[in-house]
């Protein structure tokens, strides 16, 4: 590969590290041979090839079923034959360079080769099983010679070897085998016809075949394995399929003309998003504590009060919890889920931030979890690894925006990358309609095309500088209304917020915020030790303030006081007869069993704290003393989580070369000279050796993790622990033990050791 990189231009080169940027990641590549290294990597071509649209797959499959064992490349006019074109054929050229400008297969003269890892990629390639010579290997020589006889072959005296080609050679021949099949009991037959267009694999059960297969393996039309299972030779299948059976090739995506986005409209849309999240982001978490299952997670029910307690959808809900517990704003325990210290820096944090961080957690979840309890510590579906990005990917790459609902979403992923949704036709579904759901809450995309914030997430490039250009700056005034309402167009500011929610009700929120002013909320404000004057003064700051809401301010502040409850277990006592002698007869306080002991204190027989309640509950408006008669202010607590919590900060700079820095390492790179041999590495590129003894990790892997360990730089692994459970981690490593690397693990939160063994990738963090 690095001798083909180098036979490129600058132009061609460019492109690969832009559409493979997993290749340049730190530390930046030194030499095409470096590079050529990075781009063969079994991890690196797995998550390139999940990217490819359904041509270049096609291609792939049908070039692995032309590869004999042990050949690395296929004839271009063979490939193009079996998928029913000829090799000048615009389409076929273009579904190729697809593969070309990805570094997925490259061309050696009429030869198509491809990377190492794209050799084996498909078990079966267009359904078809290993060649009858591979499948014969694994039987003895008398078992090869009696099938040999059944086809009329003479193999007597011959060696194993002899006799496998001489029955592959018969088992070639279409009319041979199309005959055998024809002679085969009927229900077999059929067996046979199926096998032929969607096996190649038979399986049995408790160990044993059906004793019906025995008449085709006698005939070599099945090979078995010696135990519960068989297969049909290639040869077999190609004959059945028939001379004019071509692999299956789809160059054109199968959606209707789309619309023309206007980006205009786009971003404004996404703002209009983004405002929401945040504002439904600040409601739910202030809503914490969150009630968890037994079993973890969030059940229906507390989704449902957060939502109703909210205003926001119970989906939205869900987002949000997840959001906050990826980005470290909220912790969970073994009952609740609380916000951490750093939610309220987040909240003092400008709304770009706080954006950011919330679509930088979204990016870093691994996997997709249709239907499942937000923050409950469980793995996704298989299959669905970065199906997020390459979402945007897509939708990056099509002229034209989808229809609003998202419903040409499946459609499009299974032409544009349909090996990132290998999933059952109701599984992927699901999946698709939740991943619509998200990109459109988070403002990634809005009227179904990819909005600015969307385009940062695939470049990379800095979240916060691009949020700041979708987000406006919150709102610091209010409209005060005579009818006792507050309306904020947009978002609020946290200042703005916290003075409004302490004083009224909020009644709704999104593109404007409505707070209503009630004698319940002034009183509330006033328990917490604001004067009357103060308060005013504030809400006169934040907007002109009516006569209305000052009347009332004052009206509830005359009143508020005039009953005192002390807790001498406990009394009621004021200033005005009155007032107590109309306490002592209200019916709605019978329970307090009230008893007037002088004209102007009054006993109960409930505690103080049920004493308060039951009046504010009638209308009255009491405050609370403590032993020496000073008055107790009512603040309310915020809770935090007290453990502390490993905080991931957003991501300002991109792990891999940007787009417009591809160029410049382009030019670098073939610039570099090609790397001297060394006689005892036999003619292989001297290497830059790890600093570390990483044994049994891949030669890049290992660079990595020495560099990590070296300059104490996180990295991310991917692991599989002892259960076979994978799992993708963010590890600071802080030194090589033997064949343990110990670091600290963000997912645990805890210094943990981790076999070399079990580490199956190591990529920038």
């Amino acid at each position: 590969m690095s001798r083909w990189l180098r036979s490129l231009g600058p132009a061609e080169l460019e492109g690969i590290i832009v559409r493979r940027p997993e290749s340049t990641a730190a530390p930046v590549p030194r030499d095409l041979g470096d590079l050529a290294g990075r781009l063969s990597q079994h991890h690196h071509v797995s998550a390139a090839i999940h990217t490819l649209c359904a041509p270049a797959v096609q291609l792939l499959e049908a070039a692995q079923a032309l590869l004999s064992p042990g050949d690395d490349a296929v004839d271009r006019a063979a490939l193009a034959a079996l998928v029913g074109r000829d090799a000048t054929d615009p389409e076929f050229v273009a579904a190729l360079g697809v593969l070309f400008q990805r570094a997925l297969a490259w061309p050696v003269g009429d030869d198509v080769v491809l990377a190492g890892p794209l050799r084996s990629m498909f078990e079966f390639p267009l359904h078809l099983g290993p060649p009858a010579a591979t499948l014969l290997a694994f039987r003895t020589a008398d078992e090869v010679r009696r099938v040999g006889e059944r086809l009329g072959i003479r193999v007597s005296g011959r060696t194993k070897q002899a006799a496998i080609d001489e029955v592959a050679a018969r088992l070639a021949d279409p009319e041979t085998v199309t005959a055998l099949v024809a002679e085969a009991p009927e229900e077999l037959g059929e067996t046979l016809w199926a096998l032929a267009a969607a096996g190649p694999v038979v399986q049995g059960e408790h160990g044993y075949l059906p004793t019906e297969l025995r008449w085709a393996i006698e005939r070599g039309l099945l090979v078995s394995d010696g135990w519960d299972s068989a297969e049909m030779p290639r040869e077999v299948s190609l004959a059945l399929r028939g001379p004019d059976w071509r692999a299956e090739f789809v160059p054109h995506p199968p959606l209707p003309p789309l619309a023309v986005a206007d980006a205009g409209a786009v971003e404004r849309e996404a703002a209009a998003a983004a405002a929401a999240l945040l504002g439904a982001a600040t409601a739910v978490l202030d809503a914490a504590p969150v009630a968890l299952l037994k079993s973890g997670g969030i059940g229906a029910r507390e989704l449902k009060r957060i939502s109703k307690a909210t205003g926001s959808s119970e989906f939205e809900v869900g987002l949000v919890l997840e959001l906050a517990g990826a980005a470290g704003l909220l912790t969970a325990t073994y009952e609740e889920a609380l916000p951490t210290p750093e939610y309220d820096r987040w909240l003092a944090d400008p709304p770009s931030v706080r954006l950011a961080a919330l679509v930088d957690a979204w990016c870093e979840q691994t996997w997709v979890r249709p239907g499942g309890a937000p923050l409950k510590s469980e793995f996704g579906l298989a299959g669905t690894e970065g199906l997020r990005r390459t979402t945007l990917a897509v939708l990056a790459d099509i002229s034209g925006a989808l229809p609003a609902d998202g419903s040409l979403l499946l459609p499009l992923l299974q032409w544009h990358a349909p090996l990132a949704l290998a999933l059952p036709d109701d599984t992927a579904s699901a999946v698709t309609r939740l991943i619509w759901q998200e990109v459109t809450t988070l403002g990634l995309v809005a009227r179904g095309a990819l909005t600015s914030l969307g385009q940062a997430v695939l470049d990379g490039s800095d979240l916060v500088a691009t949020a700041d250009k979708l987000v406006t700056a919150p709102a610091e005034r209010a409209t005060f209304q005579a009818d006792l309402t507050a309306v904020v167009s947009g978002a609020p500011s946290a200042e703005l917020s916290r003075l409004l929610d302490a004083c009224a009700t909020r009644e709704a929120r999104g593109a404007a915020s409505v707070w209503r002013f009630t004698p319940a909320s002034v009183r509330r404000a006033l328990d917490a030790g604001t004067a009357p004057e103060e308060l005013i003064e504030a809400l006169r700051v934040a907007g002109t303030l009516p006569q209305a809401v000052e009347y009332l301010i004052h009206d509830v502040a005359r009143r508020h006081g005039s009953l005192r409850v002390r807790a001498v277990g406990c009394v009621l006592h004021g200033l005005d007869p009155v007032l107590l002698a109309e306490v002592a007869a209200d019916r709605r306080l019978a329970a307090l069993g009230l008893t007037a002991l002088t004209p102007t204190v009054l006993a109960s027989t409930r505690t103080p704290a049920d004493t308060l309640a039951a009046l504010r509950a009638a209308g009255y408006a009491p405050v609370t003393e403590d032993a020496t008669g000073e008055v107790m202010l009512e603040v309310p607590a915020q809770r935090r989580a007290e453990r502390p919590v490993t905080v991931r900060r957003v991501r300002r700079q991109a792990p891999c070369v940007r787009p417009a820095e591809a160029a410049a390492l382009a030019a670098k790179l073939l610039a570099a000279p090609p790397p001297q041999a060394d006689e005892s590495a036999r003619g292989r590129p001297v290497q830059r050796r790890p600093g570390y003894d990483f044994r049994g990790l891949p030669f890049d892997d290992a660079v990595r993790l020495s560099d990590a360990l070296e300059n104490g730089t996180p990295v991310r692994i991917v692991y599989v622990d002892g259960d076979g459970r994978r799992t993708d981690r963010l590890i600071e490593p802080q030194e090589l033990d033997g064949h343990r690397l110990l670091a600290y693990c963000h997912l645990r939160q805890d210094d943990r050791a981790f076999s070399l063994s079990r580490i199956k990738a190591v990529t920038p963090p």
